[in-house]
């Protein structure tokens, strides 16, 4: 009702007529409705299912979320021949995938990967047709039923197809981002979808055995955190004290200097401090659950954690037997803690501190953002990675433009780099080698 009313309040250009279809099979509700649209004598359609979500950042509405239909109409009035454009949203199930789809080579359709999603409008073969805006010149050219029955195709699918086969394009505008309501009432956004997908190969493969994920989460924070303080000699409201002292605008004065890392390794106690604050955020918390779910603890494992600071994530790795190299600056304070907590904890054996391998999964946790080499450094991951072993990263899930400390924020660059590699996405976060 609040997306209703900025139309018509923010659209004083176009009149709009609402349709509501409850009780009926998806076929037959859309075409109700192109029926309703047509006596209208409508120039557009939009369809928004009712599991769609436009403000799923859980907020009154930004402007510009509310705005997307005044866009996907202007990409309409910019080219004639644009006869649907829709909106990106995820998938509830399984891997979570953008609901876009393109032809392949053999005549069928396939889901877009990450790397394929342009943030921007792109043509595709389907978009998802929960959040659609149809021309509706269209339908004087497709005969009806315009939608049918979903014994072989869906209804998104249905329409797009006939839309070319009628000469017209398809697009999605991967900007325009909506939430898509799950069976248990959680929307699937780009923040959480990720962590979902993990959620659903798990449940797919029989469920968690043993302890409570949040079990294993609290007790992997409260044992990093007793660690820090214990080597810090600080209490926890301590370290938030000295961490808020962190001005990582200070690296400007080192890229004057080209001297990074230098800068990395003179950051003090304010380093250590800060991570630890940094992850016992809320959302770290919920990576933290999302990384210790990936990896099979179980089976033997052998890992890399390059740019690990204090490893907060993978060290808890080590504890259930797998081996594990860290790889940082030397002398900085975070590192050494790292190589501290190793001893401390009687699990030296089990650690290295420099390149090794092959290695079954590598982590680049906040680490690729940060690095001027980062060409150099993940050829040599790739180079130490077993074929079909992954590389784990935060890095796309990382929008922070303004933190100076971010150097190396070209995503397409490196998403191009790592399929020159032969290391191709399964997700923003897993990426996989392939021979």
């Amino acid at each position: 009702m609040r997306f209703a009313y900025y139309c018509g309040r923010r659209l004083p250009e176009h009149d709009f007529f609402l349709a509501v279809k409850t009780k009926s099979e998806q076929f037959r509700a859309r075409n109700a409705i192109v029926e309703s649209a047509r006596q209208l004598s409508c120039d557009y359609m939009f369809f928004l299912d009712d599991d769609q979500v436009i403000d799923w950042e859980d907020s009154p509405g930004p402007i510009e979320r509310y705005g997307l239909l005044a866009k996907l109409i202007s990409h309409m009035e910019n080219d004639p021949l644009l006869g649907i454009v829709g909106a990106l949203y995820y998938h509830r199930g399984a891997e979570c995938r953008p609901v876009i789809m393109k032809h392949g080579t053999d005549g069928g359709y396939y889901w877009l990967r990450d790397d394929e999603v342009i943030n921007g409008l792109q043509e595709v073969a389907v978009t998802g047709g929960g959040c659609m805006l149809i021309r509706m010149s269209l339908f004087d050219r497709v005969q009806g039923p315009y939608f049918e029955p979903e014994f072989q195709f869906g209804t998104d699918i249905q329409i797009c197809k006939k839309a070319v086969e009628a000469g017209f394009k398809v697009a999605c505008d991967t900007s325009i981002k909506v939430g898509h309501v799950m069976n248990r009432r959680e929307i699937v956004t780009p923040q959480n979808r990720h962590r979902i997908a993990q959620e659903n190969a798990r449940h797919h493969a029989g469920g968690d055995e043993g302890l409570v994920k949040s079990w294993l989460t609290n007790s992997t924070l409260t044992l990093y955190r007793m660690d820090v303080e214990e080597y810090l000699g600080k209490t926890f409201s301590e370290c938030i004290e000295i961490a808020e002292r962190y001005n990582e605008h200070e690296i400007n004065n080192a890229k004057k200097r080209n001297d990074l890392i230098g800068y990395y390794a003179s950051r003090g106690d304010k380093q250590l401090a800060r991570q630890l604050v940094f992850h016992h955020s809320q959302p770290m918390i919920t990576q933290l659950e999302m990384w210790h779910s990936m990896i099979n603890t179980q089976a033997p494992g052998y890992g890399c954690d390059f740019g690990c600071g204090s490893a907060p994530v993978t060290f808890e790795f080590v504890l259930r037997g797998h081996r594990m190299d860290f790889i940082d600056i030397n002398g900085s304070t975070a590192y050494e803690f790292t190589k501290w907590r190793a001893k401390k904890r009687g699990v030296e054996d089990l650690c290295g501190w420099s390149w090794g391998g092959l290695y079954d999964y590598i982590f680049f946790l906040d680490s690729i953002e940060h690095l001027e080499n980062w060409e150099e450094v993940l050829a040599e991951a790739a180079k130490r990675l077993k074929t079909n072993g992954g590389i784990i990263t935060n890095y796309y899930l990382n929008y922070d433009n303004k933190n100076p400390e971010h150097i190396s924020m070209d995503k397409d660059a490196v998403t191009k780099h790592l399929i020159s590699l032969g290391i191709y996405p399964l997700s923003e976060i897993l990426w996989v080698k392939k021979d």
